[in-house]
């Protein structure tokens, strides 16, 4: 998995790019997710300004359990305000299995690195 930030409008993107398979990638999720959120979202280092911000799940299915519990994490214990994206129908259909779409806004988008339109 690569875990990048990208900018559009006025949302910054956690982009996770790849599937969360092991304990292994989970844990490299963890802390580069974490590592984004503690620069962008704590001390707001961004270069840009944003209203709000997504996790953009990027070819990332299959996702484990320990990746959703991490988000799972992030907004009950938290109290972080994201939205969930991906580019896969499968993931977002995962997601609304588990219920997701109850906590936390759910959409199917582009790449927001490289799409502008």
């Amino acid at each position: 998995m690569h875990i990048s930030t990208a900018f559009k409008s006025d949302v910054l993107y956690i982009c996770c790019d790849g599937s969360v398979k092991t304990y292994e990638e989970y844990e490299f999720f963890v802390a580069g997710v974490d590592g984004i959120i503690q620069e962008y979202i704590e001390e707001q280092k961004s270069p840009q300004k944003f209203s709000k911000w997504k996790f953009m799940f990027l070819n990332a299915f299959p996702l484990n359990t320990y990746a959703l519990g991490h988000l799972l994490r992030l907004k009950a214990h938290n109290n972080y305000a994201f939205g969930i994206a991906t580019n896969d129908h499968r993931l977002l259909a995962l997601l609304e299995s588990v219920q997701f779409h109850l906590l936390f806004e759910l959409s199917v988008e582009h790449d927001p690195r490289i799409y502008k339109a």
